[in-house]
């Protein structure tokens, strides 16, 4: 009976970790898509993480 709880561990281990596979996978092809702010695009919203802090900065209009 052991045996078979330890199976199902080894089960659910493997459907977290092919979930967080899939996840990452999935982020990585959405963002590649995306243009850089740094290729020269206009980005509505620009995000610095630093020493200082965080820092949001918005297009002036």
């Amino acid at each position: 009976m052991a045996d078979n709880a330890q199976s199902n561990n080894g089960f659910l281990y493997f459907l977290v970790g092919a979930l967080l596979v899939a996840v990452i996978g999935f982020g990585i092809w959405y963002f590649a898509g995306q243009p850089s702010s740094a290729a020269g695009g206009d980005a509505d919203l620009s995000i610095s993480v630093s020493e200082d802090g965080v820092a949001v900065d918005t297009p002036d209009e």
